[in-house]
Formats: structure tokens, sequence, C-alpha cells
């Protein structure tokens, strides 16, 4: 059986799925000791009020009417470094979502990367939509080096989450 409000939401679109961006220069210290493990840097706190991005498309919807969150695109650009290494010293790269009272969570990947200005991830089909009922949400970051080095790194990430609420 379905709800009416289901079936109200899978005919009649009220809010049509919507991005959210996310763009911000980030410092990035890299001390890659290894070739074979992940340094995890510092939470990269996005704190994105999600509750306000829905109200801007609706007044009358709420972060309450979240059905969905996924991203849906993320890239990593260089910007510049402090002895000259770009981001072909990153061979690896996983990317997290946290938020209080949540396990970080898997949503990029790029694995043996070699282009020095930017990074493309491997997008997760996660769904992440408890991480976006508080506006206290951080990325973490782990990379492995290409090789041993030690550099602070300027990157500009830029992120896209699709969202959708319902009724």
């Amino acid at each position: 059986m379905t709800s009416c409000r289901d079936i109200v939401n899978s005919v009649l679109d009220v809010l049509p799925p919507f991005d959210v961006p996310f763009s911000t220069n980030i410092d990035v210290p890299l001390a890659s000791v290894s070739t074979t493990t992940y340094t995890k840097t510092p939470d990269l706190p996005m704190n994105i009020d999600l509750n306000a991005k829905i109200k801007e498309n609706n007044s009358n919807f709420s972060v309450n009417n979240l059905k969905s969150a996924k991203l849906n695109t993320l890239s990593l650009d260089y910007v510049n470094s402090t002895l000259g290494n770009k981001l072909d010293v990153i061979k690896n790269a996983r990317i997290y979502i946290n938020a209080p009272n949540q396990a970080d969570r898997l949503i990029a990947t790029a694995y043996d990367n070699t282009n020095p200005n930017t990074i493309t991830f491997t997008l997760e089909d996660a769904e992440i939509l408890e991480y976006f009922r508080t506006t206290q949400n951080s990325l973490v970051i782990e990379i492995m080096g290409s090789r041993v080095t030690a550099d602070q790194i300027k990157m500009k990430m830029n992120a896209g989450f699709k969202i959708k609420v319902q009724l």
C-alpha cells in the first residue's frame, strides 16, 4: 500500500531536486612519509545550513522535509604550495563526511592520480541526508602520497550536493 503523500510526491514534484554548491580554498599540510599508507588531514568544516538553502527554494519547506541528499560532483584544483609540489604528489585520496552523532561516511575516492592541476573523484552513491540535519558538517580528507615529501598545498575544493525535498 502507498500513502496519499507518496502518491502526491511521485506525481507532483512540488519542489524539484536542486543543487547546493560548496566551494572553498583549503590549505592541506602534506607530510607523506610513506607511499603505502594514508594520512588524515584536519577536518574541513562546511557548516552548510541546508534548512536555509531549502527555504531559499521554497519557504514552505524546511530540513524536516529532506528526502535525499547525495554528493553529485567533487574535484580539487591546485592553487599553490609552499615548496612547489602540485597535486600529482597525491597518489590516492578518500573523502568522508562527518557530523555530530554520525560515523564518518566515505563519499568519494580518487586512485592513481597523476594530474598536477586537478583531482577528479569517483563518487560513492551514498545517502547522506542525516549529515545535513545539522549545520555542523565537515569533510575529512585522507591522502596517500605518490612520493615521500612534506609541503603545504593550497587547493580549491568544488563540491555539489543534490538535494530532494518532499511533502
